[in-house]
């Protein structure tokens, strides 16, 4: 297991951003801006869009942070199931790029991605709502809204992608906790959870002069794990939540619980209302 040297200045709160969006765009997520995520024109940009993706974007992930996957092999057996049925993926948020990463190293186009709200108002909102992003918003009577366009997501059987550490942190090698919506939306809808995972290498030979300070990146890709319909909700969200983690906790290198406690109490120190790095 590779812990990069770099020194970032991270949030206490584990589910905090570390970017801040500047707004270039208003838009208001109402029932208008749902209902446009699903018209015929937004739609056919979506395609073009996705063709640019895979013959610039992949390529571009894999140079640049000399891309590896494992578990891909294994994954496949599934592929055909959960290309028809609908799927939920959870990954750790930890790089700019781990979207491009995601989608190059599953191969199964492009999911659909709740997330903060706030990045669709940036200059590259429309990039992002292209991409599959879901905003989720802050006012809470939009948010209805939003959970009646998830819905029909899940019932037409697309792919939903997760970062349920929520906030985007650099190259952060704890795995943090997970909130629960992946879960809740797993149990809900009886949708599996395939486990993705990234860990770090160290950047080596000549594409150190181009980027000093990234890492060369593995994806890390588990097989789906379904929720225990047996169970109530509350028990069933829980121990797949756990299980989720866990497993990607131990794809990525740390091995268990004690051990990701250990990586965050040695490497990182808090001081001054925020997490440094001490390497």
């Amino acid at each position: 297991m590779f812990i990069p040297k770099i020194k970032y200045i991270y949030p206490k709160q584990t589910d905090e951003q570390i970017i801040k969006v500047e707004k270039k765009r208003d838009v208001v997520l109402d029932n208008k801006y749902y209902r446009s995520l699903k018209k015929t024109t937004f739609k056919i940009g979506q395609f073009f869009f996705k063709i640019l993706f895979v013959f610039i974007a992949h390529p571009l992930v894999r140079i640049r942070y000399h891309l590896k996957v494992k578990g891909r092999k294994e994954f496949k057996k599934h592929r055909k199931t959960l290309r028809k049925n609908g799927f939920i993926t959870v990954s750790n948020h930890v790089f700019m790029w781990d979207y491009v990463a995601l989608c190059a190293s599953m191969r199964m186009g492009l999911p659909n991605v709740p997330a903060w709200g706030k990045i669709v108002t940036s200059k590259f909102g429309k990039i992002f709502s292209l991409a599959g992003v879901i905003p989720i918003p802050e006012e809470r009577s939009a948010f209805m809204k939003f959970m009646r366009f998830v819905e029909d997501v899940f019932k037409e059987n697309k792919w939903v992608h997760i970062y349920p550490e929520t906030g985007l942190w650099y190259y952060y090698v704890p795995i943090r906790p997970f909130k629960r919506g992946a879960a809740v939306f797993a149990y809900k809808y009886n949708k599996p959870i395939v486990p993705v995972g990234y860990s770090y290498r160290e950047r080596k030979g000549l594409s150190k002069l181009i980027f000093k300070t990234a890492p060369f990146v593995t994806t890390h890709i588990g097989e789906p794990i379904y929720p225990d319909m047996t169970l109530n909700k509350r028990e069933a969200v829980e121990k797949l939540n756990n299980e989720v983690r866990n497993k990607i906790i131990e794809m990525v290198g740390i091995g268990t619980e004690e051990n990701n406690q250990r990586i965050m109490e040695e490497y990182y120190k808090y001081e001054d209302g925020h997490f440094y790095t001490t390497i």
